[in-house]
């Protein structure tokens, strides 16, 4: 009987440190293809990139997008627009141990964010962090975790 015991908790210990497991690799994953969108410059970005008063400016209004995931986000409580997706893509950023994020001016807006940068190419790895983002929903939720870690999802 005793036998029977420690086999059926050996059973579930195994199974348990196969569900860790597997966990990680799935979110190791998933930190490597944000990673990788930081430096794939085949990625097509999501969003508006432009100058502007000598500086480049990247707009992303996932209100205005085909495919905009407001409805999905408002319905998990959140804001769906400008205030929700500083919080995704900051998640993102940190998510993959990227300061990038914390040195970019930006403005939140209701409909969308605004990022400013001399420098074309910190804009254009948020572009492609946003196309990744917008390309897999298990990788949104990630990055609305982290983001909830810093307190930045509304």
């Amino acid at each position: 009987m005793r036998t029977n015991q420690f086999t059926i908790k050996l059973k579930y210990l195994l199974i348990f440190a196969l569900f860790l497991t597997f966990q990680n690799i799935i979110s190791q994953n998933i930190e490597d293809k944000v990673v990788s969108a930081l430096s794939d410059t085949t990625i097509e970005i999501r969003g508006k990139l432009q100058m502007e008063n000598e500086k480049f400016r990247f707009d992303y209004h996932d209100l205005y997008q085909k495919d905009s995931q407001a409805k999905f986000l408002q319905e998990k409580g959140y804001h769906g627009g400008g205030p929700s997706w500083l919080g995704i893509i900051y998640g993102a950023f940190k998510m993959c141990d990227s300061d990038l994020i914390d040195n970019i001016e930006m403005k939140v807006e209701v409909t969308g964010i605004t990022f400013w940068s001399a420098k074309k190419e910190e804009l254009d790895k948020i572009g492609r962090v946003v196309s990744v983002l917008k390309s897999d929903e298990t990788i949104l939720l990630e990055a609305i975790e982290y983001a909830k870690e810093y307190d930045m999802m509304l």
